[in-house]
C-alpha cells in the first residue's frame, strides 16, 4: 500500500492523527512527557501554531496551523524526534510510531470546531479523565500554551488566516 500524498494550503489548520500501531507507549508518563515537549518545541520554534493537541496510550490528535514548515515535515520532526528520546529512555531502539499520519485540512469553522471539541473531549470518552481539562496530556488542560485564542482573533478580524464562511 503506497503513502497518502499531503498536500499544503497556506494558512489553513489541519487535523492530524498519529498512531503507534496499538502499543500504549504513553501510557508511561516519561514517555508521553517526551512526546509533549516535542509539541512544544515545534510551537515555540515557530514551525506551526499549536490549536489543540491530545496524548492518548497509542496515538496523538494535534490541530496545527503550518507556518515555518509544511505539515510533513512538521510530522516528521515530532515523530522522529521524540522516537529517539523515548528510545534512549527506555533504552530500546526500533520503531515507536506507525509510518505515515493522518491529515485532515479544517476549511470550514464548522469542521475546526468539531475537531476541537472531539480532541478536548477524547480522554473523556475513554475513561482517563472525568472532565477534558483534568486530562493532563491535552491542550485543554493548559489552554495558555496554544495559539487557538490568537487563530480565531485573527480568523475574525480576517488576517493572516483563512476567512471562514460564517455558519
Amino acid at each position: 500500500m503506497s503513502r497518502l500524498k499531503h498536500i499544503h494550503i497556506e494558512g489553513y489548520p489541519y487535523f492530524v492523527t498519529a498512531t503507534t500501531g496499538g502499543r500504549k507507549v504513553f501510557s508511561d508518563a516519561q514517555s508521553a512527557n517526551i512526546l509533549l515537549s516535542c509539541i512544544y518545541h515545534a510551537r515555540k520554534v515557530g514551525w506551526c501554531l499549536l490549536l489543540s493537541f491530545v496524548i492518548m496510550p497509542e496515538h496523538l490528535h494535534m490541530i496545527v496551523v503550518p507556518r515555518a514548515k509544511n505539515i510533513s515535515q512538521i510530522m516528521k520532526s515530532i515523530k522522529g524526534y521524540s522516537a529517539r528520546l523515548i528510545n534512549l529512555n527506555i533504552r530500546n531502539h526500533g520503531p515507536i510510531w506507525q509510518v505515515g499520519f493522518y491529515d485532515y485540512i479544517l476549511d470550514t469553522q464548522d469542521k475546526l470546531l468539531t475537531k476541537l471539541e472531539y480532541i478536548q473531549n477524547n480522554p473523556v470518552k475513554e475513561g482517563l479523565a472525568k472532565e477534558p481539562e483534568l486530562y493532563f496530556y491535552s491542550s485543554a488542560y493548559r489552554p495558555d500554551l496554544t495559539d487557538l485564542n490568537v487563530y480565531l482573533n485573527n480568523t475574525a478580524a480576517g488576517q493572516e488566516c483563512p476567512a471562514y464562511p460564517v455558519v
